[in-house]
């Protein structure tokens, strides 16, 4: 099974130098848990990581820091490794249960941000597959 047939849910993005307090108003506007931070690379916005709500609560909030002077960038774990329609699911889910992280941006084959993909959704498509797979008998 391929990533490109796992529902994807909706993100917007955010350059890395925009402030915290910014992607709490994004997050708040758009109705989203979290965004994909895009950084410039030849000229282009390429996806460099995610932020969530609980990134920002944990380290930002929770420790008192100023959401107005930190900036999104600050606060990404790791770089991210976007996924792709073609990979699969068992890879996607290895790839980011290593990274620590909840979700991964997916880039469709233009290079642009199709949307995100969670551990959640991956393992509601195992799960799916599993059972088409072996359909229960009466």
């Amino acid at each position: 099974m391929r990533i490109g047939i796992v529902p994807r849910r909706r993100t917007a993005c955010i350059d890395r130098e925009s402030s915290v307090a910014h992607a709490c108003r994004l997050m708040r506007e758009q109705r989203l848990g979290e965004l994909v931070v895009t950084e410039n690379l030849d000229g282009k916005p390429v996806p460099a990581g995610i932020v969530s709500a609980r990134d920002i609560i944990t380290r930002i909030i929770a420790v008192e820091l100023d959401p107005a002077t930190v900036t999104v960038g600050d606060i990404l774990w790791i770089r991210a490794h976007p996924a792709t329609p073609a990979d699969s699911v068992p890879e996607t889910v290895e790839r980011l249960c290593a990274s620590g992280g909840d979700a991964l941006p997916v880039i469709d084959f233009s290079g642009k941000v199709a949307g995100v993909v969670s551990l959640d959704d991956l393992w509601l498509a195992l799960a799916n597959a599993g059972s088409r797979a072996h359909p229960r008998t009466p």
